[in-house]
């Protein structure tokens, strides 16, 4: 086997998924998918008939597209951006160019950093991340370096005191990119605040007489707020617009089977990750590019998103409430109440209540209880960081919402049960 495929081996999203396969008969808490009621079923049809109908339309969507996508669809996502971010449509905003339409977020995760590392070089994560970019990660080679960070995204003084230490080091040259989900991020569902995005910009061009380093924002989650939009993107404080690369997907607002997504990249990246692009592809599924662009266009995608911010608000509420009634009071718990997003990221300090994959609590949970969560250990790059076997993250976005209260009962009966509580509520 290839180095690289010794890295990709390694990758921890294989064993959580094989857990689901091998406890099919458990209420999934874990699983990050959307919720299948969701899912515009009805919506799609329709605009399939109108792209279909047209017989000259039709074909063009039916035939090969380009490498980075439909011009008409990437002016659109410029547009698109603007509005979301509240500045002006201008070309020198996110000009089409600039954007590379792909299949699904991942993709984009993938060749950015195919583009940007060699084996060895490092990235800046934080504590914890998104875990199956650290997968990524560590299957082309590169080394992870962990920021701590707080309710407020990351910490500009933590990371301006990691670059001080690789830099002591004599290994600053290695560094070469910041990786942050901004948004209700996964797993924690926190939201960088306006001022944290603008001081780690700051902290990054600080830096940047020693080492540039690039700032890619994965904003996943954006539109899957609840009651008050977010800040203005990363991206649109980047005034050289030669820092930040963003990404953003229509999987978790519409539907992740049309596995469209795409990505801003600053200038000097558009050739290299375009061509890496259509290595893989020659370009993403033309069709589902044109079924989007129609619902953008007419406003259906925008009342749809609507409604989706809605259901997971009701959601979250109900896995709140059962927070609440079965394992907030347990000793030693503590949560954060998700203002957008699919997650609740729960930490718990007491003895006995490891929440690894291969310790008492994850096997009382499933075999016993019949419940599912992600162990928190796969969200850390470094496996030695304590809070890796003191949290777990929790889903709202599959289940069904009367399942959402029972599935934390039944969790909170686990921990009950590993960490010789009381009896818990039932």
């Amino acid at each position: 086997m290839t180095r690289r495929g010794e890295w990709a081996a390694r990758q921890k999203i294989g064993y959580l998924m094989q857990q689901g396969v091998d406890h099919p008969d458990c209420l999934s808490l874990a699983a990050g998918l959307v919720d299948y009621s969701s899912l515009p079923v009805e919506l799609v049809h329709t605009v399939m008939e109108r792209i279909l109908s047209d017989p000259a339309r039709a074909r063009a969507a039916l035939q090969y597209g380009t490498t980075p996508g439909s011009m008409t669809f990437r002016h659109q996502i410029g547009e698109f951006l603007a509005e979301l971010d509240e500045t002006e449509t201008r070309p020198d905003e996110v000009s089409a160019d600039r954007i590379l339409i792909t299949t699904g977020s991942q993709q984009f995760l993938d060749l950015v950093s195919q583009a940007v590392f060699d084996p060895g070089d490092i990235c800046l994560v934080t504590a914890p991340s998104y875990f199956v970019y650290l997968s990524t990660l560590e299957g082309i080679g590169v080394e992870m370096v962990a920021v701590a960070c707080d309710d407020e995204g990351i910490c500009p003084d933590a990371l301006d005191e990691r670059l001080r230490q690789i830099d002591e080091a004599g290994q600053l040259h290695r560094v070469k990119m910041l990786y942050l989900v901004s948004y209700f991020d996964n797993p924690r569902g926190i939201t960088m605040t306006l001022e944290r995005r603008e001081q780690v910009l700051e902290v990054l061009i600080r830096w940047s007489d020693r080492q540039f380093i690039y700032l890619l924002e994965d904003a996943a989650y954006r539109e899957i707020w609840f009651d008050d939009p977010p800040p203005p993107s990363i991206l649109s404080l980047d005034r050289h617009k030669n820092r930040v690369i963003y990404t953003q997907t229509f999987s978790k607002s519409l539907s992740p089977g049309l596995r469209t997504a795409f990505g801003v990249l600053p200038q000097e990246l558009v050739k290299p990750v375009t061509d890496l692009k259509s290595i893989h592809d020659f370009g993403s599924p033309h069709l589902n590019q044109f079924v989007i662009a129609n619902l953008i266009e007419t406003g259906e995608y925008a009342r749809h998103v609507a409604e989706v911010r809605r259901s997971y608000r009701d959601k979250s509420e109900a896995m709140w409430r059962g927070l609440e009634d079965y394992i907030l009071p347990l000793p030693e718990t503590d949560a954060r109440r998700p203002e957008g997003g699919l997650y609740v990221w729960l930490r718990c300090t007491a003895a006995n209540c490891e929440t690894n994959f291969d310790r008492r609590l994850f096997q009382t949970a499933v075999d016993h209880q019949k419940v599912m969560f992600v162990p928190g250990e796969l969200f850390y790059s470094d496996p030695d960081d304590p809070d890796a076997s003191r949290t777990m993250r929790l889903s709202f976005g599959v289940q069904p919402i009367d399942n959402l209260a029972k599935g934390v009962r039944r969790l909170g009966d686990a921990l009950t049960e590993v960490g010789g509580f009381a009896e818990s509520q039932t």
